[in-house]
């Protein structure tokens, strides 16, 4: 039985090495196969971290009319910090959102003149409210729609978080597509290539082959080579993936924490974390898809 297994191995990395460009190339795919789901991972991962952070940043602003008494305005905070929906109530002042509107259009001249011939603050006090979850918005504006406090009330922006909310999952949802996709077409190109690096394998080892067959050899001790060499390309590309992966996972960090402005983006992490299912999956996955393909590569060339 050992030597039987050592005779198996022996073939293999025979093969291997025999075929060496062959064996390359098929490697070489196989990391970019691996790569490009790993990218599909990455990019899942950073579409949820995103869009949990636009939630986290959602906040409604209630603007009263002018006229409103600031007393009438801190009632309605009262009855908003009472609802269970709502996290937090921040007021600003008539003179607080005046201040804020010169400093957002402090460069357009024109916008600044037109509102000092009007002569007076033409802004009212400000709630800006914050939910527990993003669900709870709804509900906050059904208890505002109550007539005793919409009468007070100028506008509300709940329907400009919406539809920034509605983009960023509608991108989020494309990152996935577009990295799905890419894995798909380099899941295709590899079974190409594996399929036809065996065949050019089966097709060098003919004579010895036929030699094996001819001293009794079973059709399972000719295929076991095959099939130890496409373990083996799985193991050699699951560790190239990983050379290459792991560095630019600690490079684009500090990026990805800059560009969405929090330390929650942490795929370093996240692999760290899930190394083991990570690992495993993808090891699993392209070992099986190798040895599928050598198994469909033998049965129709080798005939035996």
């Amino acid at each position: 039985m050992f030597v039987s297994l050592y005779r198996v191995i022996k073939f293999a990395f025979q093969n291997f090495l025999r075929n060496a460009w062959l064996s390359i190339a098929t490697v070489s795919v196989l990391v970019l196969t691996l790569v490009s789901v790993n990218m599909f991972l990455a990019l899942n991962v950073l579409g949820k971290v995103a869009l949990t952070t636009v939630r986290s940043k959602i906040d409604v602003s209630v603007h009263f009319k002018p006229d409103i008494e600031d007393s009438r305005v801190q009632t309605v905070k009262i009855f908003l910090l009472s609802l269970p929906e709502v996290k937090d109530v921040q007021y600003i002042s008539p003179g607080e959102a005046l201040q804020n509107f010169n400093e957002s259009y402090k460069a357009d001249t024109g916008v600044i003149e037109s509102l000092g011939e009007v002569g007076t603050n033409p802004f009212g006090a400000t709630l800006v409210v914050q939910a527990q979850t993003l669900d709870d918005y709804p509900k906050i504006m059904g208890a505002l729609a109550d007539p005793l406090y919409s009468s007070m009330i100028e506008a509300k922006d709940f329907d400009d978080r919406q539809t920034m909310i509605a983009r960023v999952e509608a991108v989020s949802k494309k990152m996935e597509l577009f990295g799905l996709g890419v894995s798909a077409v380099f899941l295709f190109i590899t079974l190409l290539i594996v399929w036809n690096t065996i065949r050019v394998s089966i097709y060098t080892r003919k004579e010895e082959i036929g030699i094996m067959r001819l001293v009794g050899a079973s059709d399972g001790f000719i295929r076991a080579p095959f099939y130890v060499e496409a373990v083996l390309w799985s193991l050699l590309s699951l560790a190239l993936c990983a050379a290459v992966v792991w560095p630019a996972l600690r490079v684009a960090q500090p990026f990805l924490q800059n560009f969405f402005g929090t330390g929650s983006v942490d795929l370093v992490g996240f692999y760290t974390a899930n190394v083991a299912a990570i690992v495993g999956f993808q090891l699993g996955a392209v070992a099986l898809m190798a040895l599928v393909t050598t198994k469909m590569a033998t049965a129709k060339y080798l005939k035996v």
